[in-house]
């Protein structure tokens, strides 16, 4: 792909603290509903794994919402 403009170097992008919390968030549900899906054997311990999941998911894909983009 063909960009308009050269730049001089790479410019990363921020971190949201939205996307930060939604993360850390999935990883805690994720492991607590794995750990409790795979020592007691429940059900709801396996929609906790993916409910957690799904948050580290999001967290991740909305993580670079709120940075100031520079132009």
């Amino acid at each position: 792909m063909h960009q308009d403009t050269p730049r001089s170097h790479r410019e990363k992008p921020g971190v949201s603290a939205r996307g930060i919390v939604l993360t850390a968030l999935g990883v805690v549900i994720g492991s607590a509903g794995y750990y409790a899906s795979w020592r007691y054997q429940t059900p709801i311990g396996t929609l906790g794994g993916i409910a957690g999941l799904a948050l580290c998911v999001i967290g991740t894909s909305h993580g670079h919402d709120g940075a100031p983009h520079a132009g």
